[in-house]
């Protein structure tokens, strides 16, 4: 029996590994909607650094963009359309490919990527805005594990933002394609996670008085796995979502932010499941170097029934052993979200941020995360800027055969503005799990080297 046993974590550590059976896939209710940040990391490709496109809570900035820096971000136009291009080249030593404890496999990747965004300014009330990155990795040892397509960031978006008497309205669509595998904290033992996912949506916001304001909308998500082994994985989630903030004070701001999820999973593997979560926040400019917000409340996460997880990959197992994936757990508990963001010099910025919440889970129904962060961008020099980046989490997957893991992760960018043109870039990644599933644990070092022009 305790071969038995021994035999089922050991399966079970390639069920989580394999993704039979997510939530960011990828971190969904973390971020409210797919994480921008990556568990800590964005993609890493030759670009300027984007701190302020890593802000999970979508605080006002410290130093929001005037209309001259807004016109300056462009470098040529075309009619009433103006456009900022931008290209790419870096060179990526990776010592552990398949986020693998005991067959490491180290590789060089070449990665070209471009950047194009562009602006309509329609009338003073009516813009709309485009964004993509696109890029490509070639593995030079090995190339099963190049890119199937080309790579679009998840940040690419096109968006439509207009005005209809007090209330302003922006229409976004968000699509991109993916393929790293270090962002999903479940996975380990995988080189690729080829994946689509899709987010188009509505938001009304609208400034009732100089006190009241009121944002509300909508959002349909999909992602669409590529490999037949993440099949299981395919949904959609549509929500619904409201956002009342009251100005008590000039400097705080309270509210209620509420919605509601449905999520639908394509095959029959797994139960749909509805999610609420409802929370007061408040939002307090403490100071003009520094600003926080912190919100809090319920998160229910409910599924139709139990989850099998009953493909392929489980046909070797009999009927006891396949009964230990089952999963019927539902989630009821809090959720916590905060960030904190301070400039206490216009050379230095910096920001903590930390959440708690239930994930849609890789192998079973969900897992709690508790997730802890720490970035900055620090202008060394008037043409050197080094951006550092720490986290720390810790998640437990729901089921019988239950992970728990912690992982941590620190990077540093390094970009000079070599000309108003060029931009060279140097990168470090390093990221350790420590998993009770045997065979999950890992550790990655990262080393990445990129030149960037601006047309």
């Amino acid at each position: 029996m305790n071969a038995s046993i021994g035999r089922i974590v050991y399966l079970a550590g390639f069920a989580v590994a394999l993704g039979t059976g997510t939530g960011h896939s990828q971190d969904f209710f973390r971020e409210f909607g797919p994480s921008r940040s990556s568990a800590g990391f964005g993609p890493v490709m030759p670009s300027p650094y984007a701190y302020e496109e890593a802000s999970p809570s979508g605080l006002r900035s410290l130093t929001p963009m005037n209309e001259s820096e807004e016109i300056d971000k462009y470098n040529f136009a075309v009619g009433p359309v103006r456009f900022s291009l931008a290209a790419g080249l870096g060179a990526e030593f990776n010592d552990n490919i398949t986020l693998s404890e005991n067959n490491r496999e180290s590789d060089i990747i070449l990665r070209p990527f471009i950047g194009l965004d562009a602006a309509w300014r329609i009338s003073e009330l009516n813009t709309l805005r485009f964004s993509l990155g696109a890029s490509y990795a070639k593995y030079l040892n090995h190339s099963e594990f190049d890119s199937e397509g080309i790579l679009l960031s998840p940040t690419s978006e096109l968006a439509l933002t207009f005005q209809i008497g007090p209330v302003k309205l922006t229409v976004r669509d968000r699509l991109s394609y993916q393929e790293d595998a270090y962002d999903v904290p479940q996975l380990s033992n995988v080189a690729v996670y080829r994946r689509w996912e899709n987010q188009i949506g509505a938001q009304a916001d609208w400034q009732i008085n100089q006190y009241v304001d009121i944002s509300a909308g909508y959002d349909h998500y999909n992602l669409w796995p590529k490999d037949d082994e993440f099949s299981s994985e395919e949904r959609s989630i549509d929500t619904i979502f409201i956002k009342p903030g009251f100005q008590i004070i000039p400097p705080v701001k309270v509210g209620l932010n509420a919605s509601y999820s449905f999520i639908n999973f394509e095959t029959g593997e797994r139960q749909d499941a509805d999610s609420i979560m409802v929370g007061p926040f408040v939002e307090w400019q403490i100071s003009d170097f520094t600003n926080l917000y912190l919100e809090a409340g319920y998160q229910q996460l409910q599924y139709d029934g139990a989850s099998t997880f009953d493909d392929a990959f489980f046909s070797e197992l009999d009927e006891e052993e396949r009964a230990l994936f089952r999963d019927e757990e539902d989630s009821n508990s809090y959720y916590v979200k905060f960030e904190i963001n301070n400039r206490p010099t216009e050379n230095f910025r910096h920001r903590v941020s930390g959440s708690k919440t239930a994930e849609i889970g890789f192998g079973s129904n969900f897992y709690d995360l508790y997730h802890v962060e720490y970035s900055a961008e620090w202008k060394l020099f008037p043409k050197t800027q080094l951006a550092p980046t720490v986290f720390w989490e810790y998640y437990e997957s729901s089921g019988l055969v239950s992970e728990e893991a912690t992982r941590f992760g620190a990077a540093l960018a390094l970009r000079h503005d070599l000309t108003n043109s060029i931009t060279l870039g140097l990168d470090y990644r390093f990221l350790i799990k420590d998993s009770n599933i045997e065979g999950s644990d890992y550790y990655q070092n990262l080393a990445f080297l990129s030149v960037y022009y601006k047309f």
